[in-house]
């Protein structure tokens, strides 16, 4: 079952979550398709154990919760810190960004709406911990540079280059990490 859920994975990567399909994820693994039917019942089936094991974001923010569990120095630096690893690990995760993709331009299908569900109650946990006393409304700062990241990743591969941001340099990269750094530091 890990080798199919994997070559979920690998696959997504490659082709992205609209192209991707059993007989695809079959090969990747090295099984025959019936195995996806038995265990899984089908594509649907398999792409939603998918979603449930293999979430990024949630991972990504369970992960946070474990690693982070002492205070931060300020509630702006752990949204810093929480920022700047949450671009790090959706650039390194190609699987995630064609979730994120398939999200976007399927918003009314199950799996996506469960998808949605799944994340807010991750995020949720993290803002629960570590920002319940949000006199500056500094949820909503967040919200809007994630969206930012993720936009960002989004284009990279199609778009080379975002106002004089080159999307394929390691150093614009850091300039981003910087800059949410200073718009953090500049709401205290």
């Amino acid at each position: 079952m890990a080798r199919l859920l994997q070559a979920v994975g690998e696959v997504i990567s490659e082709r992205g979550v609209n192209r991707v399909g059993i007989n695809a994820v079959a090969e990747k693994a090295g099984v025959n398709k019936v195995l996806i039917y038995r265990y899984f019942g089908g594509w649907e089936g398999l792409l939603q154990q998918f979603l449930t094991e293999g979430n990024f974001l949630t991972d990504y923010n369970k992960q946070f919760l474990d690693t982070n569990t002492e205070a931060a120095p300020s509630p702006c630096q752990i949204r810093i810190d929480y920022l700047k690893g949450l671009l790090r690990q959706l650039k390194n995760h190609p699987p995630a960004q064609e979730m994120l993709k398939w999200e976007i331009s399927s918003p009314s299908s199950a799996l996506s709406q469960q998808l949605v569900l799944s994340r807010n109650e991750s995020y949720q946990k993290v803002l629960d911990k570590f920002f319940q006393s949000d006199q500056e409304d500094l949820n909503a700062v967040t919200a809007l540079l994630t969206s930012g990241i993720a936009m960002l990743l989004l284009i990279a591969p199609s778009q080379k280059q975002f106002m004089d941001l080159n999307l394929q340099s390691e150093e614009s990269w850091k300039r981003i990490e910087h800059a949410i750094g200073r718009i953090y530091n500049s709401l205290q």
